[in-house]
């Protein structure tokens, strides 16, 4: 989820838990008026009453959004491997893990910004450190028991940094409004934490721009902890890789060409846009026909591919002569605006779906030195004639050659699997039964669109169908 997605969950919450903050800090002003009438001494100003309220209101809103929003899925999962999400957000050179990342450290400043409100003692930087620290461990905790999250090591130190940040921040107003001038020395405190993480990833974003290939998404953060898991392999490897052609496809990661398209449904169906929004790796467009009907147009970045559809789309059964008659007009149009190639396989499918193909062999993909297309066009033609197709799911890929690169061997590639670099989408634990049946060459895009070759194993783990891919490019 990125910072989109996570404001758009957060804003809903906000009157229920503003409510809810209401409610508590009437109950303990209550409390408090009971107090003063018994003779309590204690005096609690504004200031703190506010702060408290602030905090409640804090605290309401982060188990919403962390916790009490989710469905019970993850299973008690727990990963203790710090700094896992970087490498995560690095192999997918996702935006929206990178925001995820800054997300969990601003989402607990207001809790180290407001603490030394309370009371003297918290002004001082080991209590807001030790709330800070029970605070986030208790979340993650819930969030593993009830299996509404995962216990990550990675949140619990962005969250601490972040309260940190804020308690560092306040402390700088503080000392400034004390001194009645700016407080250079907080100052610069407070902002080594912000300054840090800017370095960081400017630093991450240079080293990206520098490389000429871009990061595999098939590249596991976290290894597999291969003890006690039996593996077998029922396939022979050869010892020796042999040179392979890379590729490059210019529509992956391509915000441009993903617009282009966008723009070329809309005004060729005359659809109006309604809003954009992003959703992890798609880029989503609302759009309404001029009858009211709404459609979504989806980009996915990771593979170029694309969809239009009508929300109130129903299944129909058309004739050979109609489905003849779409088709002359959408692959005109198609081939009018050069997004279809033209030695593509024409079929029909299911009575309503048109259907544009070309493949071409992975031994021809390896061996050539040409360009070539791949991929497939789905199509559902509207119920009238010459509007926006119901369905049109297009993945026509254009790759590029590039050179020649050397690949490892199989026998390389399966001493990844042995040692538990690949992704698996459950972990393995002690006892499970890997069996690797066969192995073959494949592709797989990269961040920047190049067209890499990789290795896909295939078999079962405890009998279940099961397969990864490892990098075989030998500089990868």
């Amino acid at each position: 989820m990125d910072i989109q997605g996570i404001l758009s969950t957060l804003f809903p919450l906000l009157p229920k838990v503003l409510v809810i903050a209401l409610v508590f800090l009437g109950v303990i002003s209550l409390l408090y008026m009971v107090y003063r009438k018994r003779g309590g001494k204690r005096r609690f100003s504004v200031v703190q009453f506010v702060a408290a309220y602030l905090l409640m209101m804090w605290f309401g809103l982060v188990m919403m959004l962390t916790t009490f929003s989710r469905g019970a899925n993850f299973e008690g999962w727990v990963n203790f491997r710090l700094f896992s999400g970087y490498l995560s957000a690095w192999n997918q050179w996702s935006l929206s893990e990178f925001q995820l990342i800054i997300f969990n450290m601003m989402m607990f400043m207001p809790l180290g910004f407001l603490l030394p409100l309370l009371s003297m003692r918290m002004q001082r930087f080991t209590p807001v450190l030790v709330v800070s620290l029970s605070v986030t461990i208790g979340i993650e905790l819930l969030q593993m028991l009830s299996g509404r999250g995962i216990f990550e090591l990675d949140d619990i130190f962005h969250n601490t940094i972040g309260s940190v940040a804020g308690y560092l921040v306040m402390q700088a107003i503080l000392s400034s409004i004390a001194k009645r001038k700016l407080d250079f020395k907080s100052t610069g405190l407070a902002l080594c934490i912000p300054m840090a993480f800017v370095i960081l990833f400017t630093s991450a974003l240079a080293v990206y721009q520098s490389k000429e290939l871009g990061n595999l998404s098939i590249r596991p953060a976290i290894k597999q902890n291969m003890t006690g898991v039996d593996v077998q392999l029922d396939a022979k490897l050869p010892e020796q890789g042999q040179p392979v052609a890379l590729y490059v496809n210019h529509r992956i990661y391509n915000l441009e060409y993903g617009e282009r398209m966008a723009a070329l449904v809309q005004q060729s169906f005359s659809l109006q846009q309604q809003e954009k929004r992003v959703d992890g790796m798609n880029r989503i467009w609302s759009f309404a026909d001029n009858s009211g009907n709404p459609y979504t147009f989806n980009y996915n970045l990771k593979d170029g591919g694309w969809q239009l559809y009508s929300e109130n789309r129903e299944e129909m059964r058309l004739s050979k002569e109609e489905l003849t008659k779409h088709r002359a007009f959408y692959e005109k149009w198609m081939l009018d605006h050069d997004i279809l190639p033209e030695n593509t396989t024409f079929s029909t499918q299911d009575e309503n779906t048109l259907r544009w193909d070309i493949r071409k062999p992975v031994d021809a993909v390896a061996g050539g030195e040409t360009d070539f297309a791949n991929g497939m066009v789905m199509l559902m033609p509207a119920s009238t004639a010459q509007g926006a197709p119901s369905d049109l799911f297009y993945v026509m890929n254009q790759n590029e050659y590039v050179r020649k690169v050397e690949a490892i061997s199989p026998v390389q590639a399966y001493a990844q699997v042995l040692g538990g670099d690949f992704y698996v989408y459950n972990n393995l634990k002690k006892g499970d039964r890997l069996r690797i049946e066969k192995y073959e060459l494949a592709y797989t895009y990269d961040s920047k669109g190049y067209y890499q070759p990789v290795y896909r194993f295939i078999g079962t783990v405890n009998g279940e169908q099961w397969e990864t891919l490892i990098p075989a490019m030998s500089n990868a």
